[in-house]
Parts: C-alpha cells; structure tokens; sequence
C-alpha cells in the first residue's frame, strides 16, 4: 500500500502527538515535517497538510495557497469546540475528521484525499495581479527622502478625476494614518483578518477610512512596525485585491529597504518586494542633494530586478532654489538612469503646515510640482484602458486645490 506524503501542523493537543508517535513508529503514513509556521507548509514537498482547527495559521488563503499548489487539507476538529467543524468548512478544507479518530480512521481519509494530489502536475500560483484591475502605483526611495509625502501628495490630486486607494504598507515606519490624522483602526492588519479568518465584515467602509475627498480611500498601515512578523507577503496580496476592487488606481507607500532577510515567503522586507514586484508604475523619491542622490541610484539598483520592465519616474525631493545645482542633479542622474520622467519637487512651508492640521497640501510649489506627475500617471492608466477597449477620464485634467 502506498503511503501518503503529508506534513502535520503542529498544535499542543494530545491527538498530534499521538498521530505523529502512532505513524512514526507503525507506518502507514510518511510525515514530512511538523509545521510551525505557515511559510513550511508551502515550502516543503508533499501532498496533504494535516492542521487543527486551533492551528491559527490555518486560514482562508492559506488553503486557497496550497490549493494553487496541488496539496489537500485535512482538517481536524474536536467535540468539545462546537464552531470547530464549522469553522473548517468555512475556511475549505477538503476534508474533516474528528480529533478523537483511530489511526485507521485518519489513514482511510487520507488514502481518499492523496490520489486526487499526486495525480496532477502541482503547478505554483503566480498571481500577476494583486491589486484587482486597478495601476499599482508604488512610491519609495532612500529612507528619509520623503516618499510618504509624496505618497499622499500624488493620491489627493490624483482623487479629483479617478477612484484611488492609498494603501501603507511601511513594514518599518507606518505613518499614513498620523500624516493625514486618520484613526489607526481600521488598518491592514484589520483587513487580513476579515479576509483570511472571517472576522468582521469584509466591507470596503469598514476597512477603509473616507478622507475629505469623496473618491480617496485611506487603508491605514500595520498598528507598529513589530506587526510585520504578524503579516505574510499572500495576505497582503488579497488584500490589496480587495482594495483594488472598482478602484482605478491604487497608491501603495512600501518602506525603503529591499533586503531579502530570512524566508522569501515571511522574510524581513518581503512585503516591500512582493509589491516591488506587481507594480505597474514606480515612483522613485530621493532628496535633492549629492549625498541624497547618490541613495537614490543605489535604491534604484537594488530594485532594478524587481521592478522589472514597469516604468520608473523619478522625484527629486526639496530641490534647492539655485537653477545651477538643479541642473547638475538632473545632468548626474540621467548620466547613470534614464528614468521615465524627472520631477523636481521644492522645499514647501506648506507641507510643514499640512501635517500639523492632517491635512493636504493647498496651492502651493509642492503641488505645481506634483500636478505634473499626477496627470503623467493617470494619463497612463487612460491610455493601457484605452488600447483594451475602455476609459476611466472622468474630467479634464488635475487642478490644484
């Protein structure tokens, strides 16, 4: 008899050791590892994950995850939580069996369910588009060049003429919520848990917070940047695909560094990337001095393979008022990129001000500035809709407020 291949998830109940003990030393069942984190259970080779209803890994996308990858689910419930078979069903899982079960009963279940696996190639999901038909509009540089403004800046022009969602996904600094004074809750953190477990409603009004402007919907970042342990890369991707839902353009802020530190699926930065990735438009943001763009260049190296053939444009940051030093930043980073446009953004008192009052910036240099490259990206997303049949201009043009 052929042995299913399955990897068991690991909860503090009596059944799992006991499974593990009985299959361990009879056969019957080959276990290829005990999972602890949800990162294993899509890592590893196998066809069956066998997981509690009290492992809190166990979610919605995980399942859908592991799915897109050819293994089952076998869900085990116990008698004495009655919402735990509920639960299971809710989440998908393929099949059910009750916690007190003998081997016999566990084996025959997963005899039913490891044929079906193993007889279809697995093939990998590759999701190309977690923003749900919205432009990804993805903003970052060097830390501290002030790509959040910018972030803010882009999404409140570019809300006067289309439906826009400004996402944070800083995994290190989370600050949308404080710039544009906006309650901390709801949050992402909010969402993936509406998405993945069911709790709560999965309403865009509910997870979302309404700015002054009627066409902008603000997803406040992770509560504190120690969350981004607490959020995995998929998550953020459905996410984010719930957000995009009937929206045209969806503004993602992401934190600087690029690292791939630990897992590439739960890693350190591993957010930033994933969204890197999908992007459809980067804008790039770095202050206008040598040092300042010396960062930028570097930060645009790094990302250069994961950007891949997306357009970048380029934002100068708090440019000097001396037209020599301008000229000459501009000359350095077209000798080293040729970015899709260039964007010299002064140093405004008014963003000073518009942070104190949580609001955005009024008429001012900073919004002459950033007009340009609002209408630049809009335009864009007008013209892919247009060569596939359909337009999104809803007036003629930014104005500033």
């Amino acid at each position: 008899m052929r042995e299913p291949v399955i990897s068991l998830a690991f909860t503090p109940e009596p059944w799992v050791e006991q499974f593990h003990r009985h299959f361990t030393d009879h056969g019957g069942v080959r276990i290829r590892q005990l999972v602890m984190d949800p990162s294993g259970a899509l890592d590893d080779d196998y066809e069956v994950l066998v997981a509690s209803a009290r492992w809190p890994a166990l979610t919605i996308g995980l399942v859908d995850e592991l799915h897109d990858r050819r293994r089952a689910v076998l869900g085990v419930a116990s008698r004495d939580d009655r919402g735990s078979a509920e639960l299971l069903t809710h989440i998908g899982v393929d099949r059910i069996v009750m916690s007190d079960a003998s081997p016999a009963e566990f084996l025959e279940v997963l005899l039913l369910l490891s044929p079906d696996v193993i007889t279809t190639p697995r093939v990998v999901a590759d999701v190309k588009e977690p923003r749900g038909g919205a432009q990804l509009i993805v903003v970052r540089g060097p830390s501290g060049s002030g790509a959040t403004e910018i972030a803010v800046g882009i999404s409140g022009l570019l809300s006067e003429v289309a439906r826009v969602a400004l996402i944070d996904l800083d995994e290190v600094a989370p600050s949308i919520a404080q710039r544009l004074a906006i309650p901390l809750e709801p949050n992402l953190r909010t969402a993936i848990d509406a998405i993945e477990y069911g709790l709560g409603d999965l309403d865009l009004d509910n997870l979302t917070t309404a700015n002054t402007r009627s066409r902008l919907r603000v997803v406040a970042g992770m509560p504190n940047a120690s969350a981004w342990s607490q959020v995995r890369p998929p998550e953020v991707e459905r996410a984010m695909r719930v957000f995009g839902t009937g929206i045209d353009h969806v503004v993602a802020d992401i934190a600087a560094p690029l690292e791939e530190i630990g897992a590439s699926s739960r890693g350190r930065y591993a957010i930033g990337r994933m969204v890197l990735s999908h992007s459809d438009v980067v804008v790039a943001v770095g202050l206008a001095t040598p040092v300042g763009l010396s960062r930028l260049l570097t930060w645009l190296g790094e990302a250069h393979a994961l950007i891949g053939e997306s357009p970048v444009h380029v934002v100068l940051n708090r440019v000097p008022k001396d037209s020599f030093r301008t000229r000459e930043l501009a000359h350095e980073l077209e000798r080293n990129y040729e970015p899709a446009s260039l964007t010299m953004v002064p140093d405004d008192a008014a963003i000073t001000s518009a942070s104190w009052e949580g609001s955005f910036v009024g008429r001012c240099g900073f919004a002459r500035a950033t007009k340009w490259l609002a209408n630049e990206l809009h335009t864009t997303r007008i013209h892919t809709d247009s060569r596939q049949g359909s337009s999104m201009w809803t007036g003629d043009g930014i104005a500033v407020a």
